[in-house]
């Protein structure tokens, strides 16, 4: 835990960095607001022991800006003017509690504990939050069919389900969820049947018992029977293996098991997940994937648009992950800037949700901490050149560029406004673009 003193009274100051220390939390002193709000701008303190009446201003004047840019840190205001009007304003607005100078150092240490023990509890909320699976966000027509039909299978066991989704569109998150729905009480159970080695696929699969081959010197389980009342995930279905298609779909049509080697059968009840990236149609058609498994596995097909066909779910994602990894990496949350918004808008992200994810973190990372938006100088370059191509000059057009693509950028509000009957909101939609971008466009043309 790192505690932040901020008060201009050295003596004071240096007798509380020292108890502290020997109590092992990591401190750092500021003498003046100033040092403050610098600070502020690089990292998030856990506590904060704040001085009512500094050099450059009051504590408690400080405290909502304070807040803002540090939202769980936990502010303790020190005031030797305890009067109650002040107490109450400090609490209201979200201070942690407050110690009247002179105090103790044994009275300091009980507040700054409970302060911390508070900060905890907090945290290990948020952390057992962050095991449940991530929610499917987004609110676009592409994405309603799949969460409707996801809120009719509440409860519901022993489904065969087939996602098909672009690579990194979020196929793992949608087993996980439909998992969460149904409730079984058993685990969550994924395979990658890419990831295996045939020759050790069926024992994973099924399990085995001692002797089954060479090498099995113990019984193992497999992982259908260790999800048991829960959800098994094949991932990347299309690549398992001929010989164990007929085996799965048997499976599937019995809900029974008989481990390699062993003697007798158990029988399991449990929702199986499949997914695939590739049109297992086509698969059925060039002989490499059972029919009877195809139509087995599609008892409810689901299809997970990509990212590009989802409109404003992009800005959506982006703010949840930009709050997650802030969270996780003890960051304060960014929010994207107008003409990042536009452009994340634009991009046709072909690595779907997992490629704006690993963005988001990496964004995280390394954009400038004292900047609170996310800027296009913040953004990889092979990320702009990705963006779809200018549309061609008008004929006759030897304009120098600048004025080139400002002539096209006119015309196509133009033709958007035209198309949409001069209705703002439904021009910035048929553009791609939030209404505020759209707005500033027009003012920029002399068109608004």
């Amino acid at each position: 835990m790192n505690l932040w003193i901020v008060d201009d009274e050295p003596r004071l100051s240096q007798g509380l960095k020292q108890a502290f220390e020997a109590e092992g939390y990591e401190v750092r002193l500021c003498s003046r607001l100033e040092e403050l709000r610098r600070h502020l701008g690089q990292e998030a303190p856990d506590l904060v022991l704040l001085d009512q009446r500094l050099p450059d201003g009051l504590g408690l004047e400080e405290l909502p800006s304070l807040l803002r840019a540090a939202p769980e840190t936990r502010v303790i205001l020190m005031t030797a003017y305890g009067e109650s009007p002040l107490i109450v304003r400090a609490i209201r607005q979200g201070a942690f509690d407050y110690l009247d100078k002179p105090f103790s150092l044994e009275a300091v240490r009980r507040m700054v504990a409970k302060a911390r023990d508070s900060l905890v509890l907090l945290r290990q909320a948020r952390d057992r939050a962050r095991c449940r699976p991530a929610p499917l966000v987004g609110s676009s027509p592409a994405l309603r069919p799949l969460q409707e039909t996801l809120s009719r299978l509440t409860g519901q066991t022993d489904l065969n389900l087939l996602l098909w989704g672009e690579s990194g569109s979020g196929k793992e998150v949608v087993a996980r969820l439909l998992h969460e729905v149904t409730g079984g009480g058993g685990q969550f159970v994924p395979l990658n049947c890419a990831a295996i080695p045939e020759t050790l696929l069926e024992s994973e699969l099924f399990g085995h018992r001692k002797g089954a081959y060479t090498g099995a010197t113990g019984d193992r389980q497999g992982l259908i029977e260790l999800a048991d009342r829960g959800t098994l995930f094949l991932d990347e279905i299309g690549d398992l293996p001929p010989s164990l298609q007929g085996k799965l779909l048997r499976f599937l049509d019995t809900r029974t098991l008989r481990p390699l080697g062993g003697s007798g059968e158990r029988t399991v009840s449990l929702n199986v997940v499949c997914a695939t990236c590739v049109d297992l149609a086509e698969a059925v058609a060039r002989g490499s994937f059972r029919k009877d498994l195809f139509y087995r596995i599609s008892m409810l097909p689901l299809t997970i648009p990509p990212l590009r066909e989802r409109g404003r779910d992009v800005l959506e994602l982006a703010g949840f992950f930009l709050e997650f990894f802030a969270a996780k990496r003890g960051r304060i949350p960014k929010h994207l800037s107008p003409e990042v918004e536009d452009l994340f808008l634009a991009y046709p992200w072909p690595g779907n949700v997992r490629e704006l994810k690993n963005l988001m973190e990496r964004l995280t990372l390394l954009a400038d901490p004292s900047d609170p938006l996310v800027r296009l100088k913040d953004l990889p370059e092979e990320m702009l050149g990705r963006l779809p191509e200018d549309l061609p000059a008008p004929e006759g057009t030897d304009l120098p560029l600048p004025e080139r693509l400002e002539a096209q950028e006119r015309r196509c509000l133009l033709e958007a406004l035209e198309a949409a009957g001069q209705n703002r909101t439904q021009a910035a939609r048929i553009l791609g673009i939030s209404r505020f971008s759209l707005l500033r466009r027009l003012q920029k043309h002399d068109l608004a």
